[in-house]
């Protein structure tokens, strides 16, 4: 198996780490040299490891000719660039996640072409969008009808050394944060304020119940189109202490989420880039926060005339991440089901071509293969007293 990663940040190192014990040939290519001191490091020297700049195209081409598998674990704003270098070497290609979620028709539309060509890639396939879609489908397969999707991200992550921290690339959570949020109901996406929505969820222990927000995310915008059964509803919320949400507020009204560069002095700088630069970037926060991060779906629906609930999840504590693997919870979560799907990728276990979804795996045999890299998914079905929901 020759597989390609490009970024080696924090997910990129979990999904470097699995696939060489797993026993790939792997190369990791990024533009920081010292993330890739840190990916030698953490996989033993058994990785082929290269300075890469994912925004250009020859670099690219270069670095996945020949792969079996390459998978973009860097920005991604450079998902597009990839994926067209990886449909001309005739590689398959995965990502994490959407840069305009909005805009993933752009890649869906891809499919004829793919499908023709023989090579498979597999959209937004780490922990929310990815593993949270993959639950979305196992739950949807227990039941007969399925009329709502709920897909809420928990996390009570507390550090002594940073007072915020993002646990996955900092931009784009704080964009996500500070844009409208959008849910799927009736047949039509809708959208909802920044931040709103806020409930208090019960997640399973060791989470329990934390406030979490609207947001705009992949999941919304593929299960209604993908899934085999079609929910009538899907939202998505992600949990945010009251601290972290009246931050980001903070940071939003007073501009510091913007891009474009302002005249400071002699310099121009953007905004977003002094807040990034202040920022501890994921991979160094590990083994400096506390506290325990998962992905919970509810699917209700109906089976043999009756009305049920299922609740699937996975969930790890930080402690436990860094004690086995040298990461956070959140990167592993993330970094693991991307590893795992390319796994079964080039061991031919997926004989999809095109492009598609993870709500389009089997399920089933995905959360067992995770089961050999510390991705425990519990399952509850409860039977509802009534017919209807609330």
């Amino acid at each position: 198996m020759k597989l390609s990663v490009i970024g080696a940040g924090g997910v990129g190192q979990v999904i470097a780490g699995h696939l060489a014990r797993a026993g790939a040939a792997v190369k990791v290519g990024d533009i920081d040299r010292s993330r890739l001191s840190e990916v030698r490091k953490l996989c033993s020297g058994k990785v082929t490891t290269l300075r890469l700049d994912a925004g250009n195209p020859g670099h690219v081409g270069r670095m996945i000719s020949g792969s079996d598998v390459v998978i973009n674990a860097s920005h991604p704003r450079f998902n597009k660039l990839i994926m067209q270098q990886a449909f001309k070497k005739k590689v398959n290609y995965m990502d994490l996640a959407s840069y305009d979620p909005p805009g993933l028709a752009a890649q869906f539309g891809r499919d004829p072409a793919w499908s023709k060509r023989g090579i498979l890639a597999v959209v937004t396939m780490g922990e929310d969008p990815g593993l949270s879609n993959v639950l979305a489908r196992r739950g949807t397969d227990m039941l007969d009808r399925v009329s709502e999707i709920r897909v809420r991200d928990g996390e009570t992550s507390t550090s002594e050394s940073y007072p915020f921290v993002a646990l996955f690339a900092p931009d784009v959570f704080l964009e996500e944060a500070a844009s409208p949020a959008h849910y799927f109901e009736g047949g039509e996406m809708k959208t909802a304020p920044p931040m709103s929505g806020r409930e208090v969820y019960p997640f399973p222990q060791p989470i329990g119940d934390v406030p979490v927000y609207s947001m705009d995310h992949e999941e919304v915008h593929t299960l209604p189109l993908y899934l085999p059964k079609k929910p009538s509803y899907v939202d998505f919320k992600l949990a945010l202490t009251d601290d972290a949400a009246s931050a980001i507020k903070l940071f939003h009204g007073i501009g510091l989420l913007g891009r474009k560069p302002l005249q400071v002095g002699k310099a121009r700088v953007s905004p977003m880039s002094v807040l990034l630069n202040l920022l501890p970037p994921p991979a160094k926060i590990a083994g400096k926060i506390r506290g325990n991060a998962g992905i919970l779906v509810e699917v209700k629906g109906e089976a043999a005339g009756a009305q049920y609930v299922c609740k699937l999840y996975a969930t790890m504590s930080h402690d436990e991440a860094f004690e086995k693997h040298r990461t956070n919870a959140t990167s592993y979560l993330t970094g693991t089901p991307a590893a795992v799907c390319a796994l079964m990728i080039a061991e031919g276990r997926i004989q999809k071509r095109g492009v598609i979804a993870p709500e389009c795996l089997d399920a089933e045999s995905f959360i067992e293969k995770a089961k050999e890299f510390d991705i425990r998914v519990e399952i509850e079905k409860v039977r509802l007293k009534s017919r209807f929901f609330g």
